[in-house]
């Protein structure tokens, strides 16, 4: 686990590396729209406009809108001019030598279909200025003009990136799903459908989804499709960190804020702010939006810290998937609220991260699952063994019975039963108390075990009566072994605890035959250590299926 943190945090310390050569001279910004007609727009005079101090950005905006000239670096390539991760904004471009208005948003359906949606690509066909429009950005832009066979490099980096990315995220999503289907856990179907609803928000933050057949629909919604996307997933993913973390009974109090803050809240924030009518006016919805989303990934970390140091291996598990993904997250939204550009690393460290969170908490998802089955295990142990002298106990015995006389059949192979008991032991526990009773069950198991192989099962049927199933046994090697067992209890077992009980056994040898049942073959046991029993104790009685039926 240490390891996993290691190499994330290596990844984190490479992600913040500026940025991309530009290809454009100077950006200006004009005090108002520039006219309508091409003539009209390059007759404007220097003093309409106003140089911007960096080049990379579209910024300084009021209410995200306004309108810029931009002076691209001469060059003979066919190029394109790049108003990168547009997210809400709707640009408008006009460039020479016609300079008629293009328009392009990330939700059209229409928008250059030769690229991605990771950046609003407008070919530029001729020399001169071009004026670029900006309405409802919520950050400053960044900008580039490229050369297009550069640019179509890029792009294709950015899909194979971007896709084998949410490849991985589709996979494990699927494989859970099924795994939901089968078992029916609700953990299960929340890791789904938390992984899913990421998946989704990344296409439409991307612009990726629009292009897509099947969420092309999504684009009516526009900022507000995301926005929902976003707060579900939130939501989502709050109720599985809770559920998969075992977060309730470790961390209460925190696991309560945790909820109220990342479920309830966002579930009230987007029936107020996108399903209700009121308010009209919903700019408030992203800083609210954002500020819950924060402070409810600052209670997930805090909370899973918690249930970690109080032990919780699971919570562990989400700490290493979801401490990388918030930072980078986080670091990503704040280079693009600053107008700082993009690395490649902090561009695709988001479906990276995503990514390697699925991934990491599908190991999480199997180690639950073997410490589940752990926990069966031990409970099954538990459930079929005898908790004084380790043996099975009847169950578990009589369970070993019936599947050794049905291999016994299958495989045409001899079965045999012995059936032991304690001679006197009520005296025993009579005279010297139950701790001694109790000392010679447990000693004579030990003698017992030390008589037989690991494929024989012994098991406690009774307060001392036991019974040994010996696979691929006849009579004569069961009488024989009956015989050792009784001599070694007669010998080993005469003191106990430092009191002289003289402990002896008394054997019934029974071999399975073609009419046993596990029933009949445990009463006709018991009828040989009764015969036993009658003939003077401490001695081993074979009783064949003749002399049974007779």
């Amino acid at each position: 686990m240490k390891r996993i943190w290691i190499a994330a945090w290596l990844v984190l310390c490479t992600v913040c590396v500026p940025a991309w050569a530009v290809g454009i001279v100077r950006v200006e910004r004009l005090a108002q729209a520039p006219p309508a007609s091409a003539e009209a727009l390059r007759a404007l005079p220097d003093s309409a406009y106003q140089t911007q101090p960096s080049t990379l950005q579209l910024a300084g905006a009021q209410s995200g809108r306004g309108w810029w000239r931009l002076r691209p670096e001469s060059s003979e390539e066919p190029r394109v001019l790049l108003i990168y991760h547009p997210y809400s904004a709707r640009i408008t471009v006009l460039a020479p030598p016609d300079y008629r208005a293009r328009h392009a948003s990330i939700f059209d359906p229409e928008a250059e279909p030769s690229h991605s949606r990771r950046a609003l690509a407008f070919p530029l066909s001729a020399a001169g200025p071009v004026y670029v429009g900006v309405e409802g950005a919520r950050y400053p832009l960044q900008i580039a003009v490229r050369s297009s066979a550069d640019y179509a490099v890029e792009d294709h980096r950015h899909v194979r990136m971007l896709w084998l990315s949410m490849g991985i995220l589709v996979g494990v999503s699927l494989v859970v799903l099924l795994f939901w289907a089968q078992l029916r856990e609700r953990v299960y179907l929340l890791f789904s459908a938390s992984m899913l609803l990421q998946l989704l928000y990344v296409l439409c933050a991307y612009g990726d989804a629009y292009t897509l057949p099947i969420l092309a629909w999504l684009g009516r919604f526009g900022v507000a499709g995301i926005w929902f996307v976003a707060t579900s997933s939130t939501i989502v993913t709050v109720l599985f960190l809770i559920e998969f973390a075992e977060l309730r009974p470790r961390a209460p109090w925190l696991t309560r804020a945790l909820l109220i803050v990342g479920a309830w809240l966002p579930l009230l924030l987007l029936l107020v702010g996108l399903v209700s009518p009121w308010p009209a006016n919903k700019a408030w919805f992203p800083l609210l939006g954002n500020g819950l989303l924060m402070l409810a990934n600052l209670l997930a970390v805090a909370t899973l810290g918690t249930v970690w140091l109080r032990g919780g291996r699971h919570a562990g598990f989400v700490l290493i998937a979801w401490v990388p993904l918030v930072v980078v997250s986080t670091a990503r939204a704040m280079q693009l609220s600053a107008g700082v550009p993009l690395t490649s690393l902090l561009e695709y460290g988001l479906p990276v991260m995503q990514a390697f969170a699925a991934v990491v908490l599908v190991l999480g998802l199997a180690d639950r699952m073997l410490t589940f089955r752990r926990e069966r295990d031990v409970a099954q142990l538990h459930a079929e063994h005898d908790a004084l002298t380790g043996v099975l106990n009847r169950a578990g015995i009589i369970t070993r019975l019936n599947r050794a006389v049905a291999d016994s059949r299958r495989k045409r192979q001899p079965l045999s039963v012995l059936f032991l008991d304690l001679d006197h032991f009520k005296a025993i526990n009579d005279t010297y108390g139950h701790p001694v009773g109790d000392a010679c069950l447990c000693a004579v198991t030990e003698s017992i075990h030390s008589e037989t192989m690991p494929i024989y099962q012994l098991g406690r049927i009774g307060g001392e009566e036991f019974l040994l199933l010996l696979p691929g046994v006849g009579n004569a090697v069961a009488l024989d072994t009956a015989e050792q067992i009784r001599r070694k209890v007669e010998r080993r077992c005469c003191e106990v605890k430092g009191v002289k009980v003289a402990l002896t056994l008394s054997i019934g040898v029974v071999e399975c035959g073609p009419e046993d049942s596990a029933a009949t073959l445990i009463q006709r046991a018991d009828a040989a250590m009764y015969r036993a029993k009658h003939e003077g104790r401490n001695r081993v009685v074979l009783l064949d299926a003749q002399a049974s039926a007779v």
